[in-house]
């Protein structure tokens, strides 16, 4: 084989593989991009969540049986700043909740025929608002209290 044609046929196998390696890189980039945007996604996950956990606000839960005269649970609690105390309970105890009441309260339910009730107190006072529009303000004390009306 003459000179010229080993030549012309190096520089095509050149050419071929250069060719061949170039199409290899461009098939592994998307999966690179890929994962860089699924990292990313997932770190901006995690800063959301501390910013969440740094908008919570500190609360103390107390809840009474005044009918049988007895404390069911005593908490300090963090709830978020974007939730509402009927959405905590609902994540967090055994609560249970009909037309916008709460009905029952970890295993303890209401009894209208005896006029026994859950009410709600924040801070030493009756609440003003439904459990559902409540938004916790930093230190309340919420108490729940299921009492005998008279």
């Amino acid at each position: 084989m003459s000179m010229k044609k080993k030549l012309l046929v190096l520089m095509m196998l050149v050419f071929a593989l250069t060719a061949c390696n170039a199409d290899k890189d461009k098939a592994q980039e998307p999966q690179k991009i890929e994962q860089t945007q699924e990292q990313a996604k997932t770190d901006e996950n995690k800063s959301e969540e501390k910013a969440s956990d740094s908008q919570a606000t500190k609360v103390s839960i107390v809840l009474m049986d005044e009918v049988n005269n007895k404390e069911i649970l005593k908490e300090d609690a963090e709830i978020k700043k974007d939730e509402n105390l009927q959405s905590y309970l609902e994540k967090n105890h055994k609560a249970v909740f009909e037309k916008g009441m709460m009905t029952e309260l970890e295993g303890v339910k209401q009894d209208p025929a005896k006029k026994q009730y859950w009410m709600y107190y924040v801070n030493g006072k009756m609440a003003e608002v439904g459990i559902g529009d409540y938004k916790v303000n930093e230190n309340d004390k919420i108490e729940f209290k299921f009492q005998e009306m008279k």
